[in-house]
Parts: C-alpha cells; sequence; structure tokens
C-alpha cells in the first residue's frame, strides 16, 4: 500500500541513534518490531509499504508517529536560536519512534560507551544467539558468559539483571502510566542504567518526549552552542524531539555544511 506522507524521512529516523536493528539504506528498509517485519521504501512524499491497511493503521502508522504533528514542532523552534533552526532545517524528516519498551531498554543498556555501528553488530548477534530478539525470560536465563562472548563486555550481566527486573515488575506490556520523573527515577534503579540510558529509555521507549538525553555528541553541541545547557524550559512537551534535529545534525549533516559557530539564546524569562 501507499501512504503520502510529510516531514518524515525514512533515511534520517534509520541515522538518528534510536533504533538498531533496520537492514537497509537509501530509502529502502526492512524493518523489524513488535515480532514483525514490514519492507517499506519512499520516494518523495510517498511511502510504500508490503502490509494491509489494517495492519499499517493498527501498528505501523503509530511506530513511525504518523498521527502527530511534527509541523508544529518545528514551527515552535525559537528563530533567535541559529542552531537549533539550521539542525531542524536539515532533519526536517526526523520522527521519534513509538518502539517496544523492552527492546529498546535492551538496546540502549547495550549502547553505555559503544558506537553506533558496534551497537548495531552486538544486536544482531544477541539476536541470532535466540533465533531473534530476545524475550525478558530468555535474557533472564541466559549465562552471562555466552553474552560476554558476543562482545558485551561489562553489560554482559546487566542484561540478566534487567530481564529478572522487568519480568518481577510486570512491565511486559510496555505501557507506563507513571511521569517522567517518576519513570527516568525507577529505570535508574536498575543495575547499570545511569541518567543518559534512562533518559534514551523515556524518550524511545516510553515516549516521553520532555526526555532530553545528553551522550557525547549532545554534550559536544551544549559546550559549543549552548553555553553547556540547552533551555529545555522552552519546550516542556518537546525536549526530546529537539534533541533529535540535534544528534542528527551534528553527527550526519554539520560535519561537512556551514552551521553556525556560535548560538546566543535567551533565557525563558527573556522576552520573545
Amino acid at each position: 500500500m501507499k501512504i503520502e506522507v510529510s516531514n518524515f524521512s525514512l533515511d534520517e529516523i534509520a541515522d538518528s541513534g534510536q533504533c538498531f536493528r533496520w537492514e537497509g539504506a537509501g530509502g529502502k528498509y526492512l524493518i523489524p518490531a513488535f515480532g514483525r517485519e514490514i519492507r517499506v521504501s519512499q520516494f518523495g512524499s510517498i511511502l510504500t509499504a508490503d502490509c494491509t491497511e489494517a495492519e499499517w493503521e493498527s501498528v505501523w502508522a503509530d511506530y513511525f508517529d504518523l498521527r502527530c504533528d511534527y509541523g508544529a514542532y518545528i514551527a515552535s523552534v525559537d528563530a533567535s536560536d541559529e542552531y537549533l533552526s539550521a539542525a531542524v532545517r536539515a532533519g526536517t524528516g526526523m520522527r521519534i519512534l513509538r518502539q517496544e519498551l523492552w527492546e529498546v531498554l535492551v538496546s540502549f543498556i547495550v549502547s553505555q560507551n559503544n558506537n553506533i555501528p558496534r551497537i548495531k553488530s552486538t544486536l544482531r548477534k544477541l539476536c541470532d544467539m535466540f533465533g531473534g530478539f530476545p524475550s525478558p525470560q530468555q535474557l533472564a536465563e541466559a549465562d552471562v558468559g555466552a553474552l560476554h562472548q558476543i562482545g558485551l563486555g561489562y553489560r554482559d550481566a546487566y542484561l540478566p539483571a534487567a530481564a529478572r527486573r522487568f519480568i518481577a515488575d510486570g512491565l511486559c506490556g510496555g505501557i507506563s502510566k507513571r511521569t517522567y520523573e517518576e519513570d527516568r527515577k525507577y529505570l535508574m534503579s536498575y543495575l547499570g542504567i545511569g541518567p543518559k540510558v534512562a533518559d534514551c529509555v523515556c524518550l524511545f521507549g516510553l515516549y516521553h518526549k520532555e526526555a532530553f538525553p545528553i551522550d557525547t555528541w549532545v554534550k559536544k553541541i551544549l559546550r559549543e552552542h549552548y553555553s553547556g545547557a540547552f533551555p529545555i524550559e522552552r519546550y516542556p512537551e518537546s525536549a526530546g524531539v529537539m534533541q533529535q534535529y540535534m544528534f542528527f545534525y551534528e553527527r550526519t549533516i554539520a560535519k561537512t555544511s556551514d552551521k553556525p559557530s556560535s548560538v546566543k539564546t535567551r533565557s525563558a524569562a527573556e522576552p520573545a
């Protein structure tokens, strides 16, 4: 089936550091999620998906966050913020995927002190080990030594511990009714999960768009363009979306483009 989209780019989403099991490039991807797979391609504003309309509406439209108006997020950007404005122009097709909580939790535990190619490779080996993305029960019973052999390093003990906690706390439904602050605090009580991973799970697995993960790339952005602190108060419901625009821009676009060398941003108390 074909779907017309706006402010949407498969390539930008694939290179945004929020999903690690997509296979493909150049607007054509095989995407696994929720125990399913879908082949999706994009040409301009048209997506072509190999699924029924019923499956698209019940699963994939929400997965791609297509019911959300990203044009409104773009319009909300402070025009005086030269860096963020440039980042949004470069990545207008960014979306925050509505992913399965368990997969996001595992993926971002694996992501600690890791780069994207290694994260993808490790997750591929993990899936090969279990014949698909492992369930909480499978990881809860997994041998730590075997996990170590696929390149998890010190993270090898974190995954079985997270799986046992996930099962014990009854989170297999993947639905949180807590606030962002409550979920962040809860996640940081897991073995091996600190503020950055907790924020990533909140943003990509629990859909708290106010979460603002700070990794090495974002630290660099904040240091060079925001005097160390992004004005999160300006974007109380979309700071995480702004983070994704900036992360994508800095990592994949700004290296070769003419980006602002410095940015002056007003505090929330200053007039617009």
